[in-house]
């Protein structure tokens, strides 16, 4: 560990790994507004955005690759920011070279991806930590506060919706549709956000899965459309995705036994028998973006105690792990005429 002290506090020296809008936006900010990490250099191979760095990053040297950032500087961790395929490769050769890892999502994009990444946080026994920020949404986060206070009881049913026009794409680069460097399209994208929200939601392990998706036009082998279902014995949740829709937003619905809430984008409704309706409004819908510091602040809290505590070492990758099998399933589903089938617990 080369992590160096400020005090008494221990800070953690990192690099940024690609630097595009997601670093820039949301990745940075976070990290400046902690006392427990310091960025000390960057890797970025396009030298439009190696300038911009060092723009954005006064003094923090910026490398064209991994290899060349690992012989030049002592890091503790890395901070991948690159489009979703290369996660997995880089994801394993930093826990071999003894750094943990925090990532965007999707962690990976396959069953062989999670079979390596797997592997080598198992054999380095280092942190592999996925930016899950939906959960810290204000408003997702006063519903799953809700949920978990058992306000509307059990919950036996969840339904989410995310409606995103054509337009909505990966960056300057457009790499969202780009399979080859994205992975795949809409459920490894906004599917992930929407599978852990589910599984912080719902009890008990998943059982069934079934999908049924559309692909774009321009590309057989990017889905734009995907009706997922997920069985868990007394629950069941249904995650509908869109990049076909005229407007933007997010929607759900999530029923337990004592009552039901009702998001739509940029407020919630909470019902319950016998009860006046409630309805609790923000700011700024949840469609609006995912670059808020306050919804990222709590990620890099969560890294940080992971580092931190052996306690609880490795609680956020088993929710990755839960999100890419399951994922990995609504494909083989898909493949075979949206048959339901067995679940694999994570």
């Amino acid at each position: 560990m080369t992590e160096s002290t400020s005090g008494n506090e221990t800070v953690f020296r990192g690099a940024l790994v690609g630097f595009g809008n997601v670093a820039i936006h949301a990745h940075v900010p976070m990290w400046r507004a902690s006392r427990h990490f310091r960025i000390e250099a960057v890797v970025e191979p396009a030298a439009e955005r190696a300038e911009m760095a060092g723009g954005i990053l006064p003094g923090v040297p910026v490398y064209p690759d991994l290899a060349s950032l690992q012989t030049a500087a002592r890091l503790d961790f890395i901070d991948i920011c690159t489009p979703p395929a290369s996660h997995a490769e880089l994801i394993a050769e930093a826990c071999r070279s003894g750094l943990h890892v925090f990532s965007e999502k999707p962690l990976v994009t396959g069953r062989s991806g999670l079979e390596q990444v797997d592997e080598a946080a198992k054999t380095s026994g280092k942190v592999v930590f996925a930016v899950n920020n939906w959960k810290y949404t204000p408003l997702w986060n006063q519903v799953l506060a809700l949920v978990k206070q058992g306000v509307i009881g059990t919950v036996r049913s969840v339904s989410l919706e995310v409606l995103r026009t054509p337009s909505s794409g990966g960056g300057a680069s457009d790499w969202r549709r780009r399979v080859a460097i994205s992975g795949g399209g809409i459920l490894l994208d906004h599917g992930w956000h929407a599978l852990y929200l589910v599984r912080a939601l719902v009890s008990g392990p998943p059982l069934t899965v079934s999908a049924r998706m559309g692909f774009a036009a321009a590309d057989p082998a990017l889905e734009d459309e995907v009706d997922l279902s997920v069985g868990f014995g007394e629950a069941e949740a249904r995650i509908f995705l869109t990049w076909r829709s005229a407007c933007r937003k997010n929607l759900a619905t999530i029923c337990g036994e004592e009552g039901r809430i009702a998001i739509h984008d940029d407020h919630f409704l909470l019902e319950k028998d016998h009860e006046p309706s409630r309805r609790i409004e923000f700011p700024e819908p949840l469609s609006a973006g995912s670059h808020h510091l306050d919804w990222m602040i709590p990620v890099g809290k969560g890294f940080h105690r992971e580092l931190c505590d052996p306690r609880v070492r490795g609680e956020n990758f088993m929710e990755a792990r839960w999100c890419a099998r399951l994922i990995d399933q609504a494909y083989q589903s898909h493949r075979r005429g949206s048959r339901s089938l067995s679940a694999i617990e994570g």
